[in-house]
């Protein structure tokens, strides 16, 4: 027995987060989840950061340059999350700033509805 597919209005509604990271280190998209997740169970905890519904759609390097001798990647990334916990995300992501004793930072750029609009108006400027 196949299983039934749900009706749009019985879904869950995501915005996608356009996120400018910076790292000491290279990451890829299924390396970009641990950090996102560990910030945001640090500042909300399990409970709360379970309602999020948080996954990485996206992963681009955009820039690849050096900084007293230390390199810096500059990545952008989409990240979906649930629609009406945009804000708790961008507040626990803002926190963080080491990840695996390497530097990390994570900014928003901004929120789009769909992931091509976001792509289109933030990340092929």
């Amino acid at each position: 027995m196949r299983l039934k597919v749900l009706p749009p209005t019985l879904r869950k509604n995501h915005h996608y987060l356009i996120l400018d990271v910076k790292s000491e280190v290279e990451l890829s998209k299924d390396d970009m989840v641990h950090p996102i997740w560990d910030a945001c169970i640090r500042y909300w905890g399990e409970n709360h950061s379970s309602n999020f519904d948080l996954w990485v759609m996206r992963h681009y390097l955009i820039d690849e340059s050096t900084y007293n001798n230390e390199p810096i990647f500059n990545y952008k990334t989409v990240l979906r999350c649930q629609r009406s916990y945009e804000d708790d995300v961008r507040a626990a992501l803002s926190t963080m700033h080491k990840y695996d004793k390497k530097r990390i930072s994570i900014n928003t750029i901004g929120i789009s509805g769909t992931v091509k609009s976001g792509i289109k108006k933030f990340i092929e400027d």
